[in-house]
């Protein structure tokens, strides 16, 4: 225990109060118990902690009030009270430790003892909980209660019997705690849908080159003529007022006349040099689907 010099507790008691508007109990604070701990004042330092308390969780953190506390207690060899004070801290953050540069190593062992103690039965109880949530598929929180669990149950403060004592409850709650991690993901987003296959291309129509074309036909590019010198009528010959007929070609696929017949005759003696003429005239060959085709075409000549 620290000496005490109870002019300097007097005076630093003093210098809080006055720094304390009104210094009035409930405006008493935790830094004024730090102080007065600091100044090895710890039965001052009591009162204002257990003034503190009973003002509740409005005015300062329990846990904290209880850290505090428990200093005082041991620092006083109060060590019962002191180790009612660390369980409350206990109860309320399983994970505090106190760190090595902050408090004495006595202070430590007294935490590690009470942790020691305590931490089987609170690991028993988180487990509980974090199953109740997973029972009623709060998954996020199931998941977090589960790895505390795993934390608690493996903390370095646990003696040899209390950390086999827990082995089945650390591999129960690795298990629980993946499916709940696994629930509480969001599922995965839907795969895309699929695109449209595109529709097969109409097969292209097969072209026989022995077939003779008609302009009726669809898809068939009639010919374009190149030559097509059609014969006078000679003068020597007088026509009759009229003069019709039909000239019926067959133009090959290099745009010759393969054929030339006349169904409906104009004259015999003119039939024949018509005929004859068509052996010089010449076409674009007619096209189906970008080939060239035999194409049948029909002329009608009239003379008036």
């Amino acid at each position: 225990m620290r000496h005490r010099d109870p002019y300097r507790v007097a005076i630093v008691v003093a210098v809080l109060l006055c720094a304390i508007p009104g210094g009035a109990a409930a405006q008493e604070t935790l830094q004024t118990a730090q102080a007065l701990y600091a100044a090895a004042a710890y039965d001052e330092a009591l009162a204002v902690l257990d003034r503190l308390q009973q003002l509740g969780a409005a005015v300062a953190d329990p846990r904290i009030v209880n850290q505090q506390r428990a200093l005082c207690l041991l620092a006083l060899g109060r060590d019962e009270e002191a180790e009612l004070a660390i369980a409350a801290v206990v109860q309320a953050d399983p994970t505090y430790r106190p760190s090595e540069d902050a408090v004495s190593p006595r202070v430590r062992s007294a935490f590690r003892n009470v942790r020691s103690r305590l931490l089987p039965g609170i690991v028993q109880t988180r487990y509980t909980e974090a199953r109740r949530l997973y029972a009623a598929e709060s998954w996020k929180e199931a998941a977090a209660a589960f790895r505390q669990v795993l934390t608690l149950a493996s903390d370095p403060d646990l003696d040899s019997a209390g950390t086999e004592s827990l082995s089945d409850i650390r591999v129960l709650a690795a298990d629980f705690a993946e499916l709940a991690e696994k629930a509480a993901a969001p599922p995965p987003p839907p795969p895309p849908a699929p695109e449209p296959e595109p529709e097969p291309e109409p097969p292209a129509p097969v072209i026989d080159y022995d077939r003779i074309y008609e302009a009726t036909e669809p898809g068939v590019i009639p010919p374009v003529t190149i030559r097509q010198n059609v014969p006078r009528w000679e003068h020597s010959t007088v026509p009759p007022p009229t003069i019709e007929g039909t000239l019926e070609l067959i133009i090959a696929k290099d745009g010759t006349v393969e054929r030339a017949s006349l169904p409906r005759s104009l004259s015999p003696l003119y039939d024949h040099r018509l005929l004859d003429a068509t052996r010089h005239w010449r076409f674009q060959p007619a096209q189906f689907n970008g080939q060239p085709v035999r194409f049948r075409k029909v002329i009608r000549i009239a003379f008036e």
